[in-house]
């Protein structure tokens, strides 16, 4: 089941007002002209922290990604293009993964929310399904799970284990590339369809 299965009419409306910011500047420009940009500015992320409508639409689709962690998800990345993440428990019930705890996640967390989700979700999300490890971190501030007043450093850490943990799994959903002095992460798992993780959910 992805979102636009959902039932849910403020789901859908959120959806439409992240697929509007597709035409948003840092959206529409490719990783190469948005790191030429952020360079002329002194800046790390390629991408910024969006409003808090933005916001807000993505919390409602990681509600749902977290009421029925059995299935995959299409979240709305902010280019307005859907990208898929997989299933966090088999439809037994068991997690795919022990859940561990992490500092800069809140107690009240779902149970199968982990840092692992944390940072799969945010890269999902990148525009053009690529990006740096400091947008993988602008994203995951949007997460409504994690310590508000935790630090740029803690969060940065945290994201760098995290994606260095994804990227080293059996089906790969993050994958690293250096070139020219210029790193990025791209996500792989970005135009999957559902059933194409289904032998991992039964």
């Amino acid at each position: 089941m992805t979102s636009d299965d959902m039932p849910d009419k403020k789901v859908n409306c959120a959806a439409k007002i992240l697929m509007q910011m597709a035409n948003s500047r840092s959206c529409t420009l490719n990783l190469g002209e948005r790191l030429e940009e952020s360079q002329a500015m002194n800046s790390l992320e390629t991408i910024h922290p969006y409003n808090e409508e933005i916001r807000h639409c993505f919390r409602k689709e990681e509600v749902l990604r977290y009421r029925e962690p059995e299935r995959a998800f299409s979240y709305t990345a902010v280019d307005g293009h859907k990208s898929v993440v997989a299933p966090l428990k088999r439809r037994s019930g068991k997690p795919l993964k022990k859940i561990r705890h992490h500092d800069i996640l809140k107690r009240n967390k779902p149970t199968h929310f982990s840092l692992h989700c944390l940072v799969r979700d945010a890269a999902s999300r990148l525009p053009g399904g690529v990006g740096t490890r400091d947008d993988v971190c602008v994203l995951a501030r949007d997460s409504q799970f994690i310590v508000e007043d935790i630090s740029d450093s803690q969060l940065n850490k945290a994201v760098r284990g995290g994606l260095d943990r994804l990227h080293n799994e059996d089906d790969l959903c993050v994958k690293y590339e250096r070139e020219k002095k210029k790193s990025r992460w791209t996500y792989l798992h970005r135009d999957r369809q559902g059933e194409d993780f289904e032998d991992n959910s039964t």
